[in-house]
């Protein structure tokens, strides 16, 4: 968890106390590749920080097609987005996901309760300007970037953003999943990559 704390630090300061009560509501989880963590229909509970492996969340539309929606390993990544699994859409409206979650590579996380969380960041202001800032700078502006992205970009334009935004991914991901996530076919990711 010490790289987790280090994101941690970028934006408050957190002593040894406070980082050890932290880290409490945490489990370690080790998964193997193939396993399915959570499937779409159901209410996500859980987030997952990833400190080893590759895993992916994806939906299938209704012509039966499958779109990566994110990556998830650890690597250089611009906003950090890919280091978190979780769906706190469907756990905080109570409706059933859209989303899979599939490891595609033995995979160590640190898992807590998304309820368990919540309680946690309520306790201090501190941990609450941590959410704010994860919330509006990582999650909402990356979700915001990638939708916009997939709407308006050509390829060309979507595969610029992602060596920009992941520059290792190719070391970490195959190309087809990377593909799927970029929305486009394998035979065009290759010719990008050219």
């Amino acid at each position: 968890m010490k790289y987790f704390r280090k994101m941690i630090e970028q934006f408050i300061t957190v002593n040894d106390k406070e980082w050890q009560r932290a880290c409490e509501g945490f489990t370690k989880v080790t998964v193997k590749k193939g396993a399915i963590v959570h499937q779409a229909g159901d209410v996500f509970k859980d987030i997952w920080f990833i400190k080893s492996g590759l895993a992916r969340s994806y939906f299938i539309d209704v012509n039966g097609k499958e779109f990566t929606w994110q990556l998830y390993f650890r690597g250089k990544s611009k906003h950090g987005l890919n280091h978190f699994m979780d769906d706190s859409v469907s756990f905080y409206e109570k409706t059933g996901s859209m989303l899979t979650f599939e490891i595609l590579k033995d995979s160590v996380f640190y898992v807590i309760s998304l309820d368990k969380l919540d309680q946690f960041i309520s306790l201090d202001k501190k941990w609450e300007h941590l959410a704010r800032i994860w919330l509006h700078d990582t999650y909402f502006a990356a979700t915001y970037k990638r939708v916009i992205s997939l709407m308006s970009e050509t390829a060309a334009e979507k595969y610029e953003r992602l060596l920009d935004e992941y520059p290792s991914i190719f070391s970490h991901v195959k190309s087809y999943h990377i593909a799927s996530y970029l929305g486009v076919a394998p035979q065009t990711l290759s010719k990008l990559k050219k």
